[in-house]
């Protein structure tokens, strides 16, 4: 069995996953783009929030598929790894590595929003403490994070709920029946502002990265994947209408929720909704990445493509030292004072690459593994996945050219990292197969 096999733990229920799951999709999203969203949309965003669950859906019901046939940690580097190729699996992980640049925005994100209530605080110093924090906790183990997760799920989802509840009474509903208040920019706009959602809504996606460590993945996994971007969807969508109707919409149009929330709240709640709306939607959104980033690399490291050192699990149950290369790669970007817009838009642009590879599984898994597929607790036929799988690579591919866009030298920081890594894998692909004769011989 897998757990024998790797020395991971199966302790994640149903609940765990919704909590690791709403927490990977509430974050920075919904408090910074909303407020572009609207100079977008304007009365149509919270309608723009449903579409891009939507668009978030189609890629996550391919991979909840797989998730379900083939439960296994590091479910999509194993995917890409068996349906597509050896060497296209470790492609995909080491572009997974460079888009965890994302784990400094989570952290740098956070600092603002501590330093906007207590001024005085060092944003460098706060954001690599809730790095640190973070990274602690995952390596005191995964049912660990996992509890303080739904800590901070809970959390944010009151925050989230009182937003909501405070809002609502002072929204003018005029607002949304005025001539063209819906698209303003016309249909091409609302689907723009619906792409960009998508980053808000995103995230469950990887929770079939802990299929490994799961008590029942056929049966969970599509669950929570669904299930938590749905509920997440329906938030945010009541959230747009707030942050559209209280205030007028040229007023809050490229602006964060926080002014809303000064609007609708006394001065306590205004408080409690920075720390547990802000603050912890995005440290349950970077403790989150820390739970499932290191599954695909600890199978890779096991494989022989990384020294074996690296697949070194804690006496927690924990990989340890691939833990500690996130952490690097997050802690960098702080340290240096790198442009939170750069880190970003260059770690979001690398998440939409490699998370086409293991969609792009979907359309080969009936081929190649038709056994796990009639075994699955969670039925497509061909013909559905196949349309699903065409509908994600191409939204995904669309986002990622408008993502890399305007990044200066973005493309040709990707193609140099890209020649390395495929010339890595050629190299090392010697060693993967010895190690593959002596699995295989049975010694």
């Amino acid at each position: 069995m897998e757990q024998q096999k790797n020395g991971l733990k199966k302790v994640l229920g149903f609940w765990d996953l919704m909590g690791i799951g709403v927490g990977q999709i509430i974050g920075s999203g919904i408090m910074v783009l909303t407020g572009i969203c609207i100079a977008i949309t304007g009365a149509g965003t919270p309608f723009a929030f449903l579409l891009a669950a939507v668009l978030v859906i189609c890629p996550n019901l391919v991979l909840a598929v797989l998730g379900s046939a083939v439960p296994a940690t590091g479910g999509m580097y194993t995917y890409v790894r068996d349906y597509i190729g050896k060497k296209a699996g470790f492609f995909y992980l080491a572009l997974l590595v460079a888009g965890q640049l994302v784990l400094a925005m989570f952290a740098i994100t956070f600092a603002e929003y501590a330093c906007s209530i207590i001024p005085g605080l060092n944003n460098t110093v706060v954001a690599f403490a809730i790095l640190t924090l973070c990274y602690v906790m995952n390596i005191f183990g995964v049912d660990m994070a996992a509890k303080l997760q739904n800590v901070l799920v809970i959390v944010l989802v009151v925050a989230m709920g009182l937003f909501v509840a405070f809002g609502l009474p002072k929204v003018n509903w005029d607002v949304f029946v005025q001539p063209g208040a819906i698209m303003p920019s016309g249909l091409v706009g609302f689907l723009t502002g619906a792409s960009l959602l998508t980053f808000a809504t995103g995230g469950a996606e990887f929770l079939s990265e802990l299929g490994g460590e799961m008590k029942n993945p056929g049966r969970d996994l599509p669950r929570a994947m669904i299930s938590s971007t749905a509920i997440v969807a329906i938030i945010y969508a009541f959230i747009g209408v707030v942050a559209v109707g209280v205030l007028p919409i040229e007023d809050v149009a490229g602006q964060s929720l926080v002014l809303v929330a000064d609007a609708i709240f006394p001065k306590p709640l205004y408080y409690f909704f920075i720390i547990g709306g802000g603050m912890f939607a995005v440290a349950s959104t970077l403790n989150a990445t820390f739970t499932w980033c290191t599954k695909g690399l600890l199978i890779a490291a096991e494989e022989g493509w990384l020294p074996k050192k690296a697949a070194s699990i804690s006496k927690f149950g924990t990989p340890w030292v691939l833990l500690a290369v996130f952490y690097i790669v997050g802690a960098i970007p702080i340290l240096t004072g790198l442009d939170i817009e750069t880190i970003s838009r260059l770690g979001n642009g690398l998440s939409l690459i490699y998370v086409m590879f293991p969609i792009f599984a979907g359309y080969l898994i009936y081929k190649k593994n038709p056994q796990a597929m009639a075994n699955s607790t969670f039925k497509m036929k061909r013909v559905p996945l196949a349309i699903l799988t065409t509908v994600a690579l191409g939204s995904y591919t669309m986002a990622a050219i408008l993502n890399f866009g305007d990044i200066q030298n973005a493309w040709q920081l990707m193609i140099g990292y890209s020649a390395i890594v495929l010339i890595y894998a050629f190299l090392r692909e010697k060693k993967v197969k010895s190690m593959s004769n002596i699995v295989g011989s049975g010694t």
